[in-house]
């Protein structure tokens, strides 16, 4: 853009120069924002950039005709890649809607047409192209912080989130509790049952979990037989009444032929000033004092 945009102050085309800057300025505030903040404004593409774009495309066409159609080419492609889906068809709907009658006027109609036919593909095109990068890389997101086998959250995304859950407390009061849950004897499951029953075992863990549990709360699966829930907005005396639901709950569930199976729970509320690993290692103490007083309870 900044060629052009030097270019058309040097054959006196102000305005289009000045267009050309502001985009270039909004691009570069977006860059900065990314770089030194993690975060782009979408908001100001949308309400900022959008309105200058399609005013710089038809002023394009009234100075210079066929070669200003040629800006809408990249125009409705960047809608696409960088606003969310529904603003961008926000955004290149009123583009098309503004700029294609324009064209309509200030060209030959044999060009006009092919324009806007050729526009309207690229539209489509792009818009399946994104949707289909999107979905990829919600799936490709979903892998990296999913246990595979039960289904659960993984430790990849663990410390982000226990960090908000402490800086919701600290901002705004709200209770948080870690439950740290292992399956009583698991390797002996293992042994006598073998590997794909035990298995099974966790997956059908994980499956009651999620469904007892709230869409809030967060079920980790952090080792082999064990888990961590966090409970939000959930202090000590609630989360004490849940963690003996889920006991009896996994309980007197059929999960093996002959046996029950039962859960060991520790449990932490957080406590001012404590950091994620102070916590979860809190409530790892009294996991293991729930197994060491016999298993199956609650600390």
């Amino acid at each position: 853009m900044t060629p052009f945009a030097i270019n058309n102050f040097v054959q006196g085309r102000y305005l289009l120069g000045v267009g050309g800057l502001l985009i270039n300025g909004i691009f570069a505030f977006n860059t900065w924002s990314i770089t030194t903040r993690n975060h782009y404004s979408d908001t100001l593409t949308l309400l900022g950039l959008v309105p200058i774009v399609i005013f710089f495309l038809n002023l394009a066409f009234i100075k210079q005709g066929i070669v200003g159609a040629f800006w809408c080419y990249p125009a409705v492609i960047s809608c696409y890649f960088m606003l969310p889906e529904r603003r961008a068809w926000i955004a290149n709907t009123t583009l098309l809607v503004i700029t294609l009658p324009v064209a309509w006027t200030m060209i030959e109609h044999a060009l006009a047409i092919r324009l806007i036919m050729t526009l309207l593909m690229v539209s489509i095109f792009s818009a399946i192209f994104v949707r289909v990068i999107n979905e990829q890389q919600q799936n490709l997101k979903r892998q990296a912080i999913t246990d595979p086998l039960t289904g659960a959250l993984n430790r990849t995304s663990l410390q982000e989130t226990l960090e908000q859950a402490i800086a919701q407390n600290q901002r705004l009061g709200i209770a948080m509790t870690l439950a740290s849950l292992d399956i009583d004897h698991f390797k002996s499951i293992n042994d006598i049952y073998g590997h794909a029953v035990g298995d099974q075992v966790l997956c059908e863990i994980s499956q009651l979990l999620t469904e007892r549990l709230r869409q809030v709360d967060q079920v980790f699966r952090i080792g082999g037989e064990e888990f961590l829930l966090l409970l939000y907005g959930t202090n000590a005396q609630n989360g004490y009444r849940v963690a003996e639901e889920l006991c009896h709950l996994i309980a007197s569930a059929q999960l093996l032929p002959q046996q029950s199976v039962t859960v060991s729970i520790g449990m932490a509320t957080l406590q001012a000033p404590e950091d994620w690993i102070t916590w979860m290692q809190r409530s790892d103490h009294h996991l293991y004092r729930a197994k060491s007083a016999g298993r199956n309870q609650v600390v």
